[in-house]
């Protein structure tokens, strides 16, 4: 064979082992998407979770633009394998490496390798801080002015400030990752407290709710919902299917009455599919294939009844959705409006895609919740990494037991503006303090148009102290003073939650076989008299009517004796008590405990 022939014979061998060096892992991956689009087809999530991996981990904004590490780390792996192709190429041919083309192609191939491992490191050094960054750009840290002076708390993002536009922002930070500092205290909310606990209505819904065989309760689809008509709320959750069993509905709870109803998708409303149904019956694959650019958590689901009486309401879930959005050399998940579930006539489920949602629009969240939690997580990098790193700033949910199951995002409705708030108390982060130095608070009833801003007001140095354990273990003494009943505090205690509403105000749920039975509500500061309410009734299932409540067997109360109510008209809290439902009694007490504690909270007239 000539020495042509043999260069020409080791240049094509070289060439192949070299596309097949290359091409193997992107045919793989092309294979993999086939056999998953068309062999499973129907299967939504299975398309859907794939493309996603596939932007996450190398392409986020849909090209090599911006690519991830990993892409330029699968470049670098196949520079390396060219440049062993190069060289056995010259050595075996015979041309050696004396030749200026063999110069000239070796060293754009190490020049290409060095460039993607340094595209790779950097990525992957700025890999965590490009998240903090996209999530701070909608972060204000609210701090107060005069007092004991700059919280200490904040301190590592103060330290190192210039002047801001003195309008959204007084300070702003001069790390590398935007930081907006106002000087102002948290506004007088003055939020809407509720009326029982997550662990409460967890019980409730899950004990009492469901007709059909295959039905549970969608756990995360848990919801508070804040009602300013009836100054109260209730509490959803969706009825779930299994295999091929659909939806069932969405039961509601009101915390009062103990009685639990349910609205059904039935009739010209009807409803086929089920979060947890398989086959034809899974609703996530429907979404999935309609909608594969929309994410959401769990948690992000709920549900609520349209119409005043549940048993004829027409059941509605709604999905907070995000997008996983390219950012820097990697993803982020960004707010992209609701999905709106209702039935219809032939079972198909009518889905409604809303990208911007305006307060009152909805009677519930419209923002996911899980966002908001990345939000929270994020602001650790406010100051930089090496405030970050090395001083921990950031703040944390609170790891009291009370609040183990519940620590945070609680949907409260302000009485001041009518909004619907994420509002959660949070401690240091890395530190063993509970002291609550901080609240997050973020609009839950607007969506659309990016991120919402995430204000954290923080408390001065000089407010007073608040430690969740503390107030847990100060509402169980008040009870057993009360009461001379002895509670314990903690998960799976009879103390279960503790939730902020008002101006420095608490409120914690005593629970007992799962049902709230009382509440107490206490100032921070110990200079509210505590104010104790006991609930009646007992769980009913849907269609049920609440029991009577109990009639005390225990000794005489002392005291002052109780005057008769005066008479009002039929169906008010003036009305005559044995005329009343269990459910009509436990509103009107809760009415009576709210306009008396703002007596209390409210100042001493002056003395001219």
């Amino acid at each position: 064979m000539k020495d042509r022939d043999i260069r020409w014979s080791v240049v094509r061998g070289g060439a192949v082992a070299l596309a097949a060096w290359w091409l193997w892992m992107p045919l793989v991956a092309l294979l993999t998407w086939l056999v998953k689009h068309f062999a499973f087809g129907g299967f939504g999530q299975q398309d859907q979770s794939y493309v996603l991996l596939l932007e996450r981990e190398f392409f986020p904004h849909g090209s090599v633009l911006d690519a991830a590490p990993l892409f330029w780390f699968w470049l670098a792996v196949g520079l390396c394998g060219t440049v062993v192709a190069v060289g056995y190429v010259a050595s075996e041919s015979g041309a050696g490496f004396g030749g200026w083309r063999v110069r000239l192609t070796m060293a754009a191939v190490v020049l290409a390798l060095v460039g993607s491992l340094v595209r790779a490191g950097t990525g992957l050094w700025d890999d965590d801080k490009d998240e903090g960054r996209f999530y701070a750009a909608a972060t204000v840290l609210d701090i107060p002015a005069g007092g004991a002076g700059t919280p200490r708390s904040v301190l590592p993002v103060t330290e190192h400030t210039r002047a801001g536009d003195g309008d959204r922002c007084d300070l702003v930070g001069t790390a590398d990752v935007p930081a907006c500092v106002k000087t102002a205290p948290m506004p007088d909310f003055d939020f809407e407290a509720r009326t029982a606990s997550y662990a409460a209505a967890t019980k409730a819904l899950t004990d009492s709710a469901g007709l059909t065989s295959g039905i549970h309760l969608l756990g995360h689809s848990l919801h508070y919902l804040p009602d300013a008509s009836k100054g109260g709320g209730v509490w959803t959750a969706v009825l779930d299917g299994s295999g091929e069993q659909p939806m069932e509905g969405v039961a509601v709870w009101d915390g009062r009455s103990n009685a639990v109803a349910t609205c059904a998708f039935r009739g010209d409303h009807a409803f086929g599919r089920a979060f947890d149904g398989t086959g034809a019956v899974s609703l996530r694959n429907l979404l999935a294939e309609r909608f594969p650019d929309l994410v959401y958590s769990d948690q992000d689901i709920w549900g609520y009844c349209d119409g005043a009486d549940p048993r004829t309401a027409r059941p509605v879930v709604v999905i907070s959705v995000a997008r996983q959005t390219g950012w820097k050399q990697r993803t982020v998940l960004a707010p992209a409006g609701v999905l709106v579930l209702r039935g219809s006539a032939d079972g198909r489920p009518a889905v409604t895609y809303r990208a911007e949602v305006a307060p009152g629009d909805l009677p519930g969240a419209v923002y996911p919740a899980s966002v908001v939690r990345s939000q929270i997580h994020e602001v650790q990098w406010l100051g930089g990494r090496g405030a970050k790193d090395d001083r921990g700033f950031g703040y944390a949910h609170t790891s009291a037991a009370t609040n183990a199951v519940n620590p945070g995002e609680f949907l409260l409705r302000s009485k001041a503006d009518g909004h619907l708030y994420y509002v959660t108390p949070l401690v240091p982060r890395d530190s063993s303090s509970q002291l609550v130095v901080a609240f997050a608070v973020l609009q839950a009833d607007r969506a659309g148009g990016g991120l919402n801003d995430l204000h954290v007001y923080v408390r001065g140095d000089d407010s007073p102290a608040v430690n969740l354990d503390v107030l847990a273990s100060r509402m169980v003494t008040y009870m057993a003073q009360q009461t001379s009943i002895t509670i314990s505090a903690g998960q799976g205690g009879a103390l279960q939650e503790i939730v902020p509403f008002g101006r420095d105000m608490w409120r914690g749920f005593v629970d007992f076989n799962g049902q709230t039975q009382d509440y107490i509500d206490l100032s921070g500061d110990a200079t509210v008299t505590p104010n104790l309410v006991s609930l009646g009734g007992s769980i009913t299932p849907p269609g049920g009517q609440p029991a009577p409540a109990p009639t005390p067997t225990g000794p005489a109360p002392t005291g002052p004796p109780a005057t008769a109510p005066p008479t009002a008209p039929a169906g008010g809290c003036g009305g005559d008590p044995g005329q009343m439902t269990t459910g009509q009694l436990a509103a009107c007490v809760a009415d009576l405990s709210r306009a008396l504690q703002g007596r209390v909270q409210e100042p001493a007239p002056a003395h001219s």
